[in-house]
């Protein structure tokens, strides 16, 4: 092993998002939508508040908000997009796959040959939020007129779902607070790690990532 190592997840406080059955054009605007929120609910350190702005999205019926920190934005829109790609080149399984978001700290380890073989700092995870996805394919008719009514029906039925999402993540994220370390004061986000799983909670390819430190070795075990 090499890099950062996951500790084991004791007492994490996990959060299992409301399902998202989703047409393929609309899986990175949804998922978007809710991995922006998660991060800025979870902002509440640094030297300065942070200043989220509420964004209209473009593709459906809703407003979210968004962090005004750039490193961390570039980072969530290019695990969007790696999301999306799970299931444009078929690497979900069967269509289905769920976006893990872990926050974590770092303690040093204790001096040690095999600590400086896996790195100076363990990861003790203390949140995690589990974002699962089922696409649905677009009906599609011979006539025209009937493909703009279903893409338009399919549009509010998922602004509605993505919406009870977002209900859901910010009322969990307001009454369960006990559990959070004190914040960050470098930055005003808690550390955290994208990964992408099957919904048995397989990894599904070498697609993690973290910010706020260097990047780990890979998703914690299932």
């Amino acid at each position: 092993p090499g890099g950062r190592h996951w500790s084991a997840m004791l007492n994490v406080e996990e959060f299992v998002c409301p399902e998202l059955q989703l047409a393929p054009c609309h899986i990175k605007e949804a998922v978007r939508t809710l991995l922006h929120t998660i991060v800025v609910v979870r902002s509440i350190g640094g030297q300065r508040p942070v200043e989220p702005s509420p964004v209209s999205s473009e593709v459906l019926d809703l407003t979210y908000m968004r962090t005004d920190e750039s490193e961390v934005e570039e980072e969530l829109e290019l695990r969007v997009q790696q999301f999306a790609e799970l299931f444009e080149k078929d690497l979900a399984n069967a269509g289905r796959a769920q976006l893990v978001c872990s926050f974590y700290t770092t303690k040093s380890r204790k001096q040690s040959i095999w600590n400086m073989l896996v790195g100076g700092d363990e990861r003790i995870v203390f949140e995690q939020w589990r974002l699962p996805v089922i696409v649905q394919p677009m009906r599609r008719y011979p006539n025209p007129a009937d493909n703009l009514k279903e893409e338009a029906n399919v549009q509010t039925a998922t602004s509605q779902q993505v919406q009870q999402a977002l209900h859901f993540v910010i009322g969990k994220a307001n009454a369960k607070v006990d559990h959070l370390p004190p914040p960050p004061q470098a930055q005003a986000t808690y550390k955290f790690d994208v990964h992408f799983a099957s919904m048995d909670g397989r990894s599904l390819g070498g697609l993690a990532s973290s910010c706020g430190s260097a990047t780990g070795s890979g998703p914690p075990p299932a």
